[in-house]
């Protein structure tokens, strides 16, 4: 209970920081409506840094080779548009993913091996443009999760996780105003991230009838895309240089959802890499993200 509510303290920080920039950099007067970008966040490469799959008997180590892939739940919603909210599962082809990969080794992810989110239609607000009432915030992202690939695949079970974000997101942010209060725009953040996720431990049915032989969860991560650019986009990357996703062990090790290890925020402003340590499941694999124009 203690780590969950550090947890809980540190994400409030964060969005309290957010919400504050915003506020104190917007000047009188409304905006025009901008012309919607496509953005995207995919997986570049990975290493395996210890293997997950690794059995060793009297010092004697056998299967020290892994077959790492990507699963991203992906989500969009816009504050204050009724019915708004969309998540979806964008996952690499099992069937087309890297084979027998040691220790050490890295490979570079291309096509569907990058779980490709793309985010279409996103309203690229600046500080004029988030004072017309008639322009809306989006708020984006992914839940990634670093898979290792065993005998039965977790699709269904990541499904009911993206259904549960859609659910969560229509009953908060879609179907609230933009507070001017900081503080009333991070109670709904918080309530998705942490009491809303809490709704996911009905999904450990999931894992009971796959005996131990279902694909293995190294861990999972939180990337948060906010729909703005220029000056306003600016200050809010300013408030972000020093911030992080906390992290968050909702179930256990190598269970459905998996646990939250790291992630990143970000605007629209341009381009921005993320390295993420996935370590889970007794293996340890390194990714490297883009989040950018589509």
């Amino acid at each position: 209970m203690k780590r969950r509510h550090s947890a809980r303290v540190a994400v409030l920080g964060l969005l309290a920081t957010i919400g504050l920039v915003a506020a104190a950099c917007a000047p009188p007067g409304p905006g025009g409506s901008p012309a919607p970008v496509n953005w995207s966040f995919k997986g570049n490469s990975f290493t395996v840094n210890n293997s997950q799959d690794e059995t060793c008997v009297l010092f004697v180590c056998v299967n020290n080779a892994d077959e790492p892939y990507l699963i991203q739940i992906a989500w969009k919603v816009t504050i204050g548009q009724a019915n708004s909210a969309s998540a979806w599962v964008v996952s690499a082809d099992r069937g087309n993913n890297f084979e027998n990969v040691g220790p050490g080794s890295s490979r570079t992810l291309t096509g569907e091996q990058q779980a490709p989110v793309a985010f279409n239609g996103i309203a690229p607000l600046d500080l004029l443009d988030a004072l017309n009432p008639s322009n809306k915030l989006t708020v984006f992202g992914t839940y990634t999760w670093a898979m290792e690939e065993d005998f039965v695949a977790v699709g269904g079970s990541a499904q009911s996780v993206a259904n549960i974000f859609q659910d969560a997101l229509n009953s908060t942010l879609a179907s609230s105003s933009l507070p001017s209060d900081s503080n009333a725009l991070v109670n709904m953040i918080i309530n998705l991230l942490f009491n809303n996720l809490g709704s996911a431990v009905n999904l450990l049915l999931a894992n009971i009838p796959l005996l131990g032989l279902g694909d293995d969860l190294l861990g999972g991560a939180f990337y948060v895309g906010i729909g703005a650019t220029g000056v306003l986009g600016q200050a809010i990357d300013a408030a972000l240089a020093s911030a992080s996703i906390p992290t968050l062990n909702l179930l256990g090790d190598n269970m459905i959802p998996p646990k939250i290890v790291g992630g990143g925020l970000y605007t629209l402003t341009g381009a921005k890499n993320f390295t993420q340590v996935f370590n889970g499941a007794d293996g340890q694999h390194t990714y490297s993200f883009t989040a950018g124009p589509a």
